[in-house]
């Protein structure tokens, strides 16, 4: 691994995740040795690029300048590399990923099935823009310009104990589209009727 490939993973970690920038945590999600995260990291530092904090257990903590973190996100390595995952699982699938459904690509086979678990995780993670995955576009547009809003318009203090509410029933709504959605082989609505459905429709 290269500096430049190091500094890259560091600010796409930062700006993705809410992750800790600890020594363990990017060697970790980068590959590189810890004598590497640490030189690399106090030249970034050095370079103004970082900055560095230490926490009352003597752990080093750093923070990039200029670039804030996105108000929601992982939050552990573990829900990282869940979702890292779980994008990499879609992204393989034989049916069109959540990029091409955000492209247009909406046409479904009835054979066509959806990852009930990758609907939830993305659903949660993402909030109603994960719906897009598997719920009618005419539920999960309007679902994600809400969600859009609220993170840009809420002032912290109250957009976290929202989301803490929000997000996990976003979770149970990219569930039941997924399940939906295989058991009458369509995009089925949660708010609005879809008894009309037949597989194959719309």
């Amino acid at each position: 691994m290269k500096q430049t490939d190091f500094e890259a993973q560091v600010l796409a970690i930062w700006m993705r995740s809410r992750i800790p920038l600890t020594l363990a945590h990017l060697q970790h999600l980068t590959g590189a040795s810890r004598a590497r995260s640490k030189q690399w990291l106090d030249a970034m530092a050095v370079a103004g690029g970082l900055d560095v904090d230490v926490a009352d257990d003597g752990e080093m903590i750093w923070t990039v300048r200029g670039a804030e973190r996105p108000r929601s996100g992982p939050a552990t390595v573990a829900e990282w590399e869940r979702l890292g995952a779980l994008s990499r699982e879609v992204a393989r699938a034989p049916t069109a990923p959540v990029a091409q459904a955000l492209g247009g690509g909406l046409a479904r086979g009835a054979g066509d099935q959806k990852s009930v678990i990758g609907s939830g995780v993305l659903s949660l993670f993402l909030g109603p823009l994960g719906w897009v995955y598997a719920a009618p576009l005419r539920e999960a547009v309007p679902g994600a310009a809400v969600y859009v809003g609220l993170v840009s318009l809420l002032p912290h203090f109250l957009l976290m104990p929202l989301l803490g509410v929000l997000m996990p029933l976003s979770g149970a709504a990219g569930v039941y589209y997924a399940g939906r959605h295989n058991q009458i082989g369509a995009r089925a609505g949660l708010f609005s009727d879809d008894k009309k459905k037949t597989p194959g429709g719309r």
